[in-house]
C-alpha cells in the first residue's frame, strides 16, 4: 500500500474513556443516530442498479467521456482546448466592462422611438391655444421619419398590424394639424394596400389592437381621410370591437382594470375619466405609457400629465418611446438575461443594486414600468421569480389581482400575447413555498393553458418576437424547473438565444441595452473556458480512479463521468474545481462501496470492511481480503487527502467529521445486508430511517460543503438546520429512487418503500401509492426551497449545495434511473462537459 496522505491519529487520542460505546463523540453521534437504517442496499442516484448489471459494470463506460477523452491524445485534447480558450479569456474582461457600463446607462438609455406614441403626443393641443400643437417637435419627428414605403414603425419587421397602427396614428396626427400633406398621402396609400391583412389570424396583434385601431379608424373617418371604411376587413374589425365592448360592459364597471386603462385611447369616448385617473402614477403617467398619458391630457388637461410629457421630451427630444421611463424594467431584464446565460457571477454588485431598485418598487406597490394587463403579469412574474430567487421577501399575493373568475388572463387579451404571460407565470409559480395557495392556482392554470394551446403557439406568437417560443413551452412542460439543471439551461439559452430582442406592447419596440451582443459573446467564451477546466478536472479524477484500483473490482460500476456531471452541471465555475473534485470522489466511492455491499462481498468481507472503517487504522491493511483492502485503501487515502485540503479551506481540522459521515453510511449498508440475509421485513418508518442514510447523499453533500467558500464552524455543523436540510435531501433522494425502482425491485423480490407503503396504508394500486409518496417529495422540496431563500444560520452559498443535489436527483429520476439507463443522460453529459459552444 502506498503511504497515507496525512498522519494517523490514534483511536485513544480521538476517543476517550468517557465516550459512548460508539466510536464517535456522544453529542454528535446522538445527533446522527436519529437517522438509523434502511433495508436494502443503496440504489441512489449515484449508485443503484440490478445485480445483473454489475457483471458488465466495468464496461458500462462513461459514454460521453469515451467520445472525447478516451484516446491516447486525451491530454493533448484538453491542453489544446485550454490554449484555444486562453485567447477567449482575454476578451472576457472587455465584455464584462462593457456590460457593467450598460448597467450605469440604464437610467439614460430608453427604448427605440415609437411612431405611434409620438403621434399621440403630437395630437395634444396646446393648453394655451387649442389651434396649435402642444409639442410641435413631435410633428417634426413624424415628418422626418417616414419609411420608404409610406409607413412608420421599426424597419425590417414583418408585423403588418403593428406597422398599420404606427402609420394610422401618424397620418391622424399630421391631418389634425394640416401638416405633411405628402406624408399623409404616402401613408394612406400604404394603409389601403395592406388593410386587407388587419383581420388575418396569421398576423401578430399588438396589445389592444382590435380596440385601438378601430377607434383610430373612426377618428380618421371624422378627419376625412380617404380609406376603404366599407371594406370587408374593416367591417369585420368593427364588429369584433363591438362584441368585445359589449362583453366587458364598461358603463357597468365600478372601476376599470389595468388592461382597459392601458388602452384608454381606444375607448376614450366612453370612459369615466375620474375612474381612469385612479390608475395614474405619481409621475403623472398612466402605466408609463406616453400614448395613454397624452390621451388623458387631451381629455382632462391635468397638469401632472403635462409635466410627465414635458419632462420626457426635454430628456429625449422629439421622438417618444413606447414606455417611459424604463430603467428599472431594463435593469430587471438585464439581470434575467445574465442569470439565464450563466454569467451573473461576474456582476454581483450591479445585480444587487438593480434588484434593490426593483424591490423598492415592489414594496412601494409601484408598477415596474408595466405596459398592459398581460405585460403586467409578465413583469410581476419575472420580478417575483428573480427577486425570490435572490433572497428578497416577496409575497405571491401580487398575483391575486390577476385572478378573475378562475382565470389569470384578462378577457380582452388574445392567445398570442397570453402564451408569453402564462409561460412566465408558470415559471414563477414553481418557486413555491409551503402553503402558498395562490401559486398553486397559478401553476395549475398556467400549465393547463400552455398544454391546451401548445400546438398553436408557433403561429400565434409569431416566433420572431420570441425565438423558439414553442420549444420553450414544450421544454417547460416536459422538464420541471426542479429537474432543469443550471448548466443545461444556460446552454439552451446560449444556443437558442431565446430572448425578446423585439418587445410587443401596443406597438413593437427594442431596448438597446438588452440587445447588446456582449451578453452572448461573454456567455459563449465563459462556457467554453469553464468546460475546459472541467475536462482538466476529469483527467485528475481519472488518474485517481486508476490509482485507487477500482478497475480491479469486477462488480463495481464505473460511473466517474456521471458523478462528475452531477456537480459540473451546477458548480460550474473554475473557482469551484476543488468542490467538484471532492463531490465526485465521494460519489464514486459511494457507488463502489454500495456495489460491494449489494453484490460484491461476502458476509465476512462486509463485516471486515465495517470494522476497518470503524478503526480507521492502516496498520493491519495487508491482512484484509483483497476486495476489502482495495476499498479501504481508497476510502482511507481519499478521505485523509480531502481532510487535509479541507483544513486549508476551513482553517481547522475536520477529519473526525468526515470519518463519522462515512462510518454512518457503511453502518446503514451493513444493516441492509443483515436484513437481506435474515429475510427481515422492516416497518415503513424503520426502512425510511435507514434509507435516508444509505441513499448516500451525506458524504457527497456534507463533505463538499467545506469547499464552496464559507467557513463552517463546529457550532454551525452542530446546528439543527445543518441536519434538517440534509434530512430533506435524503427524503427526496430515497423516495425518488424507490419510485423509479419499484417495478424492477418487485421482480427481484426486494423490499421497496412503495410496497411497504401499500402494505401499511389502504391504497389500491402502486400508482396511488406513488402519487401519495410524490406529495411527500413535493412538500420536502418546498421546505428546502424556503430555507434556501430565507436568512438562516448556514450561509446561502452552503445551502445551495443541498438544493443542487435535490435538482440533480429530480433530473436523474425524471424518466428513469439516470445511472442504470446511460443513454438518457448521455446528451446532457456531452452538452455540459464535452461539446464546446461554437
Amino acid at each position: 500500500m502506498e503511504s497515507v496522505s496525512v498522519s494517523v491519529i490514534s483511536n485513544s487520542t480521538i476517543y476517550g474513556t468517557t465516550r459512548l460505546p460508539s466510536p464517535y463523540p456522544p453529542a454528535r453521534f446522538a445527533h446522527w443516530q436519529c437517522r438509523s437504517a434502511k433495508f436494502r442496499s443503496v440504489r441512489s442516484t449515484l449508485s443503484g442498479s440490478s445485480s445483473a448489471q454489475f457483471t458488465h459494470g466495468r464496461n458500462e463506460l462513461d459514454i460521453g467521456r469515451s467520445q472525447h477523452l478516451r484516446s491516447t491524445n486525451a491530454s493533448k485534447v484538453v491542453k489544446d482546448k485550454i490554449k484555444q480558450n486562453a485567447s477567449a479569456s482575454m476578451h472576457i474582461d472587455e465584455d464584462i466592462v462593457r456590460i457593467r457600463r450598460l448597467f450605469s446607462e440604464t437610467k439614460s438609455r430608453q427604448t427605440s422611438v415609437s411612431a405611434y406614441d409620438t403621434a399621440w403626443v403630437a395630437m395634444v393641443p396646446s393648453l394655451e391655444d387649442s389651434q396649435l400643437p402642444q409639442f410641435p417637435q413631435c410633428l417634426s419627428w413624424i415628418m422626418n421619419h417616414q419609411l420608404w414605403d409610406g409607413s412608420w414603425g421599426l424597419p425590417d419587421l414583418p408585423y403588418i398590424k403593428d406597422r398599420l397602427s404606427h402609420t394610422l396614428a401618424c397620418i391622424i396626427a399630421l391631418r389634425t394639424w394640416n401638416a405633411g400633406i405628402e406624408n399623409v398621402e404616402m401613408g394612406l396609400r400604404f394603409i389601403r394596400e395592406n388593410i386587407g391583412k388587419i383581420a388575418s389570424e396569421d398576423q401578430h396583434d399588438p396589445i389592444g389592437f382590435e380596440i385601438i385601431f378601430t377607434a383610430m379608424l373612426e377618428e380618421a373617418r371624422g378627419l376625412g381621410l380617404d380609406l376603404p371604411y366599407d371594406s370587408s376587413p374593416i367591417k369585420q374589425m368593427l364588429s369584433k370591437r363591438y362584441e368585445i365592448l359589449r362583453r366587458i360592459e364598461i358603463d357597468q364597471m365600478n372601476d376599470y382594470d389595468q388592461s382597459l386603462t392601458f388602452i384608454v385611447e381606444g375607448i376614450r369616448s366612453m370612459v369615466d375619466w375620474n375612474k381612469v385617473l385612479r390608475h395614474q402614477s405619481k409621475d403623472g403617467s398612466l402605466f408609463h405609457s406616453p400614448s395613454a398619458t397624452a390621451c388623458a391630457l387631451m381629455h382632462t388637461r391635468k397638469s401632472n400629465c403635462l409635466m410627465y410629457l414635458k419632462s420626457m421630451l426635454e430628456t429625449l427630444g422629439g421622438g417618444v418611446p413606447s414606455v417611459y421611463p424604463i430603467n428599472v424594467f431594463t435593469a430587471l431584464s438585464m439581470v434575467d438575461r445574465l442569470e439565464s446565460l450563466g454569467i451573473s457571477r461576474h456582476f454581483k454588485c450591479e445585480i444587487k443594486q438593480a434588484l434593490d431598485d426593483v424591490y423598492r418598487c415592489w414594496t412601494e406597490n409601484k408598477i415596474i414600468e408595466g405596459i398592459s394587463s398581460t405585460s403586467d403579469i409578465i413583469n410581476s412574474s419575472v420580478s417575483f421569480r428573480i427577486l425570490r430567487w435572490n433572497g428578497y421577501d416577496v409575497s405571491p399575493d401580487v398575483f391575486v389581482s390577476f385572478l378573475q373568475d378562475g382565470s389569470f388572463l384578462p378577457s380582452v387579451e388574445k392567445r398570442g400575447q397570453a402564451v408569453t404571460a402564462m409561460l412566465n407565470l408558470y415559471k414563477s409559480s414553481q418557486m413555491m413555498f409551503p402553503g402558498e395557495r395562490t401559486l398553486e392556482e397559478a401553476k395549475s392554470f398556467s400549465r393547463n393553458y400552455l398544454a391546451k394551446n401548445e400546438a398553436n403557439i408557433a403561429m400565434d406568437d409569431q416566433n420572431l418576437v420570441h425565438k423558439d417560443l414553442d420549444k420553450e413551452v414544450e421544454y417547460a412542460l416536459a422538464v420541471p424547473w426542479l429537474a432543469s439543471l443550471e448548466r443545461l439551461e444556460h446552454r439552451r439559452y446560449i444556443e437558442n438565444n431565446a430572448f425578446d430582442d423585439i418587445w410587443i406592447g401596443k406597438t413593437s419596440y427594442k431596448i438597446p441595452c438588452i440587445s447588446c451582443d456582449s451578453f452572448l459573446t461573454l456567455a459563449k467564451n465563459d462556457f467554453n473556458i469553464c468546460q475546459a477546466m472541467q475536462q482538466k478536472d476529469l483527467q485528475e479524477l481519472e488518474k485517481w480512479c486508476v490509482d485507487s484500483k477500482f478497475g480491479d473490482l469486477h462488480y463495481a460500476r464505473q460511473k466517474l463521468v456521471y458523478c462528475y456531471f452531477s456537480v459540473a452541471s451546477t458548480l460550474f465555475s473554475p473557482e469551484m474545481s476543488a468542490a467538484r473534485i471532492v463531490w465526485t470522489k465521494n460519489a464514486v466511492l459511494a457507488i463502489v462501496i454500495d456495489d460491494f455491499y449489494d453484490v460484491g462481498g461476502s458476509t465476512e468481507e462486509l463485516q471486515c470492511f465495517l470494522e476497518a472503517v470503524k478503526r480507521w487504522d492502516p496498520a493491519g491493511i495487508n491482512s484484509l481480503p483483497d476486495n476489502v483492502k482495495i476499498l479501504f485503501s481508497a476510502l482511507y487515502n481519499t478521505v485523509n487527502d480531502i481532510a487535509q485540503n479541507a483544513c486549508a479551506f476551513q482553517g481547522r481540522d475536520v477529519s473526525i467529521h468526515l470519518r463519522e459521515i462515512w462510518y454512518r453510511l457503511v453502518m446503514s449498508m451493513m444493516k441492509e445486508a443483515e436484513w437481506a440475509k435474515t429475510g427481515y421485513i422492516p416497518s415503513m418508518q424503520e426502512y425510511l430511517e435507514n434509507g435516508k442514510t444509505s441513499i448516500a447523499m451525506e458524504p457527497i453533500v456534507l463533505i463538499a460543503l467545506y469547499f464552496v467558500g464559507p467557513k463552517l464552524s463546529e457550532q454551525t455543523i452542530c446546528h439543527h438546520e445543518y441536519s434538517s436540510l440534509m434530512e430533506l435531501v435524503n427524503i427526496c433522494g430515497r423516495l425518488l429512487n424507490d419510485i423509479r425502482g419499484d417495478k424492477r425491485e418487485a421482480k427481484e423480490g426486494k423490499v421497496n418503500y412503495v410496497t411497504l407503503f401499500m402494505k401499511e396504508y389502504p391504497v389500491s394500486t402502486a400508482e396511488n401509492a406513488i402519487e401519495k409518496i410524490r406529495q411527500t417529495i413535493y412538500q420536502s422540496t418546498q421546505k428546502l426551497l424556503r430555507n434556501l431563500l430565507q436568512p438562516s444560520v448556514l450561509p446561502h452559498e452552503s445551502k445551495k449545495l443541498y438544493w443542487y443535489m435535490v435538482r440533480i436527483l429530480q433530473l436523474f429520476y425524471l424518466k428513469t434511473d439516470g445511472l442504470t439507463s446511460p443513454t438518457e443522460m448521455l446528451e446532457h453529459i456531452n452538452m455540459v462537459i464535452f461539446d464546446p459552444i461554437v
